[in-house]
């Protein structure tokens, strides 16, 4: 699991200038240091939990409200073949693209027990 830690910070920017607050005021109300902050909203920090509810805090909202949306899902690659796999096919397609990977696992699977 990654976090997107570029969206946390450009949420921190939203939310705060929609206050109309420098980033001094908010770090000035979260006690961090204002320079902190500010390569928080750039990205270029990753602040701790505790960070994010000081900041959370002092913006008077929650820490999902800066959370949400920020945890990168990897998509395995196994996901991303079948995808690409079954792009322009018609259902029929499909279903025998399908019976024929089940026949070849099963044959594997014969194979292997026979070694």
């Amino acid at each position: 699991m990654t976090i997107d830690y570029v969206s946390i910070g450009l949420r921190i920017r939203k939310l705060r200038r929609q206050k109309f607050w420098t980033q001094e005021k908010l770090a000035e109300k979260a006690e961090i240091a204002p320079d902190y902050l500010c390569r928080i909203e750039l990205g270029r920090k990753h602040p701790s939990l505790k960070t994010i509810l000081l900041i959370a805090n002092a913006m008077d909202i929650t820490a999902d409200d800066l959370l949400i949306d920020v945890q990168k899902r990897n998509i395995p690659a196994a996901e991303t073949d079948e995808k690409s796999l079954f792009a322009g096919c018609t259902e029929k397609q499909k279903r025998l693209i399908l019976a024929i990977c089940h026949n070849v696992k099963e044959e594997m699977i014969k194979y292997d027990n026979i070694k």
